[in-house]
């Protein structure tokens, strides 16, 4: 068998070809305890080109799946072939680990997950908007001087906000982003949370971290100042609150 790499900001993709037995077991396992040690715990085993699987093998993928979820990250089994398939089917590893028929799907699946795991109680607010603006000359020059950035939120409670931003159209690169969200510095946001009022939220933020996210853009995670009007604040608590406690009556949580 041969292992194939593909490395990105927050995950990889091995992609897995040949005969998967025990002989092959331990390279695998190395692979992935090298990624994990890099500090990669999200990824995608494309297994379209496994001719055979045998059930050591099948051992080494739910311990692939244990040691990313010890990490905080997920395993996606991308276009099984027809005997990885099967076989896992019949031994019910499909119901463990996510089994994708094409890897756009795989790294959608991959995405979803490292967008919701970023803050406490997985609030449910992807893809509202985030107006974003600088108060201060620099960083408003580094932009064309346009009066705001459009982002996506991604969470909020009552301490801070993390929301997803592309500078690709404004010709700004993930690196440039960067150093105009550098941590420490202040953003103004206005954004919605429909479901606590319909009036927008306006306040200032400081930048936290800002991390490159896997579509090119970046991840920026900003802390509310502790001026925020507490009725501000208590409504993004209660709400996160909410949200958290809903989602683990679900069925399936």
């Amino acid at each position: 068998m041969k292992i194939d790499k593909i490395l990105h900001d927050d995950y990889a993709i091995l992609t897995l070809k040949g005969e998967f037995d025990t002989f092959f077991v331990p390279a695998l396992m190395q692979d992935v305890e090298g990624l994990v040690q890099r500090g990669i715990s999200h990824m995608i085993l494309e297994m379209r080109l496994v001719k055979f699987i045998n059930s050591t093998a099948l051992g080494a993928v739910i311990k692939v799946h244990k040691l990313c979820r010890a990490e905080g990250g997920e395993l996606v089994i991308s276009q099984p072939s027809p005997v990885v398939r099967d076989v896992m089917t019949k031994v019910g590893i499909d119901k463990l680990i996510s089994l994708c028929d094409t890897e756009k799907d795989a790294t959608k699946a991959i995405i979803r997950h490292l967008n919701q795991k970023e803050l406490a109680g997985e609030v449910p607010v992807d893809q509202e908007k985030v107006v974003i603006s600088f108060a201060d000359d620099i960083r408003n020059k580094m932009i064309g001087g346009k009066k705001a950035l459009i982002g996506l939120m991604s969470n909020v409670n009552g301490q801070k906000i993390q929301f997803l931003w592309n500078g690709t159209k404004h010709g700004i690169n993930a690196d440039q982003a960067k150093q105009l969200f550098i941590a420490g510095s202040e953003v103004q946001l206005k954004f919605h949370v429909k479901m606590i009022r319909q009036e927008p939220f306006q306040t200032a933020a400081t930048v936290e971290t800002t991390e490159v996210a896997t579509d090119g853009g970046v991840r920026i995670t900003a802390s509310f100042p502790k001026k925020m009007p507490e009725a501000d604040r208590k409504g993004l608590t209660q709400y996160a609150d909410d949200m958290a406690f809903l989602k683990r009556q679900l069925p399936g949580s």
